[in-house]
């Protein structure tokens, strides 16, 4: 699958663009035109306050989705959950055991991943291997005077991982497409509003203050580079297997699905166990592991989210907006092109796009503000060919061990 220059539709970039820049008539004087761009990440608030407050600030946003409906308490037309959180299972509320630790700038952040069922199947429908980049993570972070809560940019993100859809999709459905990711982003901002301000009144403790922002942060992109670079960039790698599925007929089923990301979960292994003993090869002081127990279940696909502390500290080291950016989520799902049924599908983000794309000009800017050497710049070089062999290694230590007999070699798109 290769993404494809945008010709004739309505880019989905020029939906979310318009309008954000005003208007002259003739009278008005020549002016150069102001060039409107669009970043990958958003600031949504600034706490004072240290990194011995962020995990009771990422928890207080937390509980606001964990314990609310925000059908009822919003008015949004449907309801948010935490991902890892599944109190309606008869699961507890696990806290900060729902929210990712990734390595920043100065301390340990807090990942939280917003889930959205309607949402979440609007995009699916789109293609199942774009369940790897749903736009819903939130971070929060510090630097030692101020906590920030940062968010990936809903309308940015569908339009830089969405291309594919959009290139076959009307005007109309883009319109609609484009719409869903501006509901996204206006809903994140208001959930992590809420939450600050203690409306739903779930966690018992007081309203934390906050300053509003809307700062736009990572590489700044223009219309003309959206539909002329990117979509020409595959952001997706894609393994394809046939097998012994569990289904009538030996198809497969979402519980086959289940069944292969839990075998990547084993591969990646925990904090005690990681992937740097389960999976010969893998590249030194890695130490990948899997950020949950459990696969998150989106519609039709299942998530492992591999995390490796080593290359995490790497990508943060160049900003802690990149936060939202991590980890490495592998999707897991039956493949919908194959109308029998008989093959399952794993993908992936591809490592060069995030880091060539979400990260576009973060080395070169560390480099002339001198917070990188020019050997570090060289091993930045390599860092997306490193991650991609280890991501490789770990996938295909689970797909030749899988109960489900799984083919070797794969196919990859």
């Amino acid at each position: 699958m290769n993404y494809s220059k945008i010709i004739g539709s309505v880019a989905l970039s020029t939906l979310l663009l318009m309008g954000l820049s005003g208007c002259g008539s003739d009278s008005d004087p020549v002016v150069e035109e102001e060039v409107t761009t669009i970043s990958p990440y958003q600031r949504v608030a600034v706490i004072p306050g240290t990194w011995d407050d962020v995990n009771a600030i990422a928890t207080k946003i937390s509980q606001m989705a964990i314990y609310s409906d925000e059908s009822e308490t919003l008015g949004y037309p449907t309801n948010w959950v935490i991902a890892g959180a599944n109190l309606g299972g008869g699961e507890t509320d696990d806290g900060l055991d729902d929210l990712l630790p990734i390595p920043a700038i100065g301390g340990k952040s807090r990942v939280i991943e917003f889930c959205n069922k309607a949402y979440a199947t609007a995009a699916i429908a789109t293609g199942r291997f774009h369940g790897s980049a749903l736009p819903c993570e939130v971070s929060v972070h510090s630097d030692g005077e101020n906590v920030y809560v940062d968010m990936l940019d809903a309308e940015a993100i569908f339009n830089i991982f969405f291309l594919d859809a959009v290139d076959k999709s009307t005007d109309e459905e883009n319109a609609v497409f484009a719409k869903l990711a501006s509901d996204v982003k206006s809903e994140l901002r208001g959930m992590i509003k809420s939450g600050l301000e203690d409306n739903n009144g779930a966690s018992g403790s007081t309203a934390v203050t906050y300053t509003e922002s809307t700062l736009a942060m990572g590489p700044k992109f223009t219309q003309e580079f959206i539909d002329n670079e990117i979509s020409l960039r595959n952001p997706y790698i894609i393994y394809k297997y046939t097998g012994n599925g569990t289904g009538e007929g030996g198809v497969f089923t979402l519980d086959d699905a289940d069944t292969l990301a839990r075998e990547i979960i084993a591969k990646l292994g925990t904090d005690a166990a990681t992937a740097d003993t389960n999976v010969p090869g893998v590249s030194k002081d890695s130490a990948w592991r899997s950020g949950r127990p459990e696969p998150i279940s989106i519609p039709s696909v299942k998530v492992v989210e591999a995390c490796s502390p080593k290359y995490a500290t790497k990508a943060t080291a160049l900003g802690n907006e990149y936060i939202t950016a991590l980890p490495c989520e592998i999707t897991v799902y039956v493949d919908e092109t194959d109308t029998t049924g008989q093959t399952l599908a794993i993908s992936f983000l591809n490592p060069n796009f995030m880091f060539g794309t979400m990260f576009e000009g973060a080395v070169e800017n560390a480099y002339n503000d001198a917070k990188l050497t020019k050997d570090e710049v060289i091993e930045y070089s390599t860092l997306a060919d490193v991650v991609f062999g280890d991501l490789r290694l770990i996938v295909d230590a689970a797909v030749q061990g899988s109960a489900l007999g799984l083919t070797i070699p794969h196919t990859v798109e």
